[in-house]
């Protein structure tokens, strides 16, 4: 999308037809190494195309239009067919008919009102916290509380203010713009074919997350700078402080009264608990990390050795087991086998109790080293997606890395966390916010009060 805002750019400026013809050779060269160059990478790298885990963009626009969530990656939806054994034609087909489907049950309204759920999904918050909420501190063996599961709440809404204004005014320049019939510079058309590019992309054809409107944020701020060298916004002040100078006391206490309404109203997310997990070992990205499905041979054991660092944590350990076989027709079915789980706290030679589905009891984990011990019962070989086959990757920075006896292009997939019970944000921080809203309503207020000393009308003292 860029790119095509990047050509529509050249196309349009007011250049000759010999420059034009030198700049979209210059782009097109410019692809064509990228192209060939990532290929030249990955060879050199020695990335290996596996069609088990290749996945058709139809599975993205599939997501999107999911009716149920406001289009952004749905767990059951994400996985809806990519079982084993299915090649990417036969994946692509099963999307397609399900696009079709869920794009006949929408009306043109309800259509468009999906596509605004979106739009307000991805560009409604000025921080992204979807995919952000497991940034810890700490080291890799001591993980701390994510530091945006701890001043989220109080981040997005103290930097929301700025965002709003921010686009407010790049929509306000614009509009000025093309009212006016004014032209646009270059370096601008092509920030605002960029922005337009990749919101019609994502809202209008692919799946939606928050992160992905980080994209556009260059393009917005850039935009917003030529807004502040154009537009007169000391003069705006001083105009519109004219107009409030007489009746400023009486704004201040209506919009204090808005504040005081805004604190009271929202209190509760400062007594209303919540449970949180503060995960201390996670393996990420398990779907996007290697191979699914590594093969257990009959009676084989694989031993997986990690530390624990903290106290009262619940594990949870994937075990989900299948034997293979064919048909007359070469079809593949899958049994569904258990695998058998023990989980030892060497430390303390204690063993912790593990149930079918591969998890503990909550705060059953304590700190020390354990092995976890997964065994083939069966006569017949059988596949778990509980481990992954990373290959040759370099995972060292996460404590699962090599933890597999025996087994260094392995790792399993698995999450220890201790729960707890707490508020959404704490009464510091929410008291903070609206200190630091009603300190900047003073501000204003006093702005106002001394116009004439701080912003004066006469163009010639600013």
């Amino acid at each position: 999308m860029i790119i095509i805002a990047l050509l529509i750019t050249i196309v349009l400026m007011g250049q000759a037809l010999r420059q034009k013809f030198v700049q979209i050779s210059i782009l097109i060269a410019t692809v064509i190494v990228v192209y060939f160059g990532s290929s030249v990478i990955q060879t050199a790298q020695r990335y290996e195309r596996n069609n088990q885990v290749v996945t058709p963009a139809t599975r993205y626009i599939n997501m999107g239009l999911n009716p149920n969530t406001s289009g952004q990656i749905d767990g059951n939806d994400a996985w809806l067919y990519e079982q084993p054994g299915r090649t990417p034609k036969e994946k692509n087909r099963l999307y397609l008919s399900s696009i079709k489907r869920r794009l006949l049950n929408y009306s043109v309204g309800s259509l468009s009102e999906h596509f605004l759920k979106k739009a307000t999904y991805m560009y409604g918050t000025g921080l992204t916290i979807q995919d952000f909420f497991y940034w810890y501190a700490g080291n890799k063996n001591n993980l701390e509380e994510s530091i945006l599961d701890r001043f989220g709440v109080t981040l997005v809404n103290g930097f929301q203010f700025f965002y709003i204004l921010l686009s407010v005014m790049t929509f306000v320049f614009l509009w000025r713009h093309l009212k006016n019939k004014r032209s646009i510079p270059p370096v601008v058309l092509f920030s605002v074919l960029g922005v337009l590019g990749v919101c019609a992309f994502q809202v209008g054809l692919w799946e939606v997350r928050d992160r992905y409107s980080l994209l556009a944020v260059p393009f917005t701020v850039f935009i917003f700078s030529y807004a502040l060298a154009e537009l007169d916004i000391v003069g705006w002040i001083s105009r519109f402080g004219s107009v409030l100078k007489q009746d400023v006391i009486r704004y201040f206490i209506i919009s204090t009264g808005l504040l005081v309404f805004g604190y009271l109203s929202n209190y509760s997310l400062t007594t209303q608990l919540v449970e949180k997990n503060n995960v201390s070992i996670h393996q990420p990205y398990v779907a996007y990390a290697g191979q699914s499905d590594v093969k257990i041979k009959a009676h084989d054991k694989l031993k997986i050795t990690f530390d624990v660092e903290t106290t009262g944590n619940a594990g949870i350990f994937y075990n989900s087991a299948y034997s293979i076989s064919s048909d007359s027709k070469s079809k593949q079915v899958k049994k569904y086998l258990p695998l058998q789980i023990s989980l030892m706290n060497t430390t303390l030679h204690k063993s912790i109790e593990v149930d079918s589905n591969g998890n503990t009891k909550a705060n059953t984990m304590q700190k020390g080293k354990y092995v976890l011990t997964l065994t083939n019962p069966t006569n017949q070989a059988i596949y778990t997606q509980g481990i992954i086959d990373i290959g040759k990757a370099d995972f060292s920075f996460n404590s699962l890395y090599r933890s597999i006896s025996g087994h260094p292009e392995l790792m399993p997939v698995m999450t220890v966390a201790r729960s707890s019970q707490n508020t959404l944000v704490s009464k510091k921080q929410y008291n903070a916010i609206f200190t630091l809203l009603f300190v900047i309503l003073c501000i204003i207020t006093y702005m106002f009060r001394k116009k004439d000393k701080i912003l004066p009308l006469n163009k010639s003292k600013v």
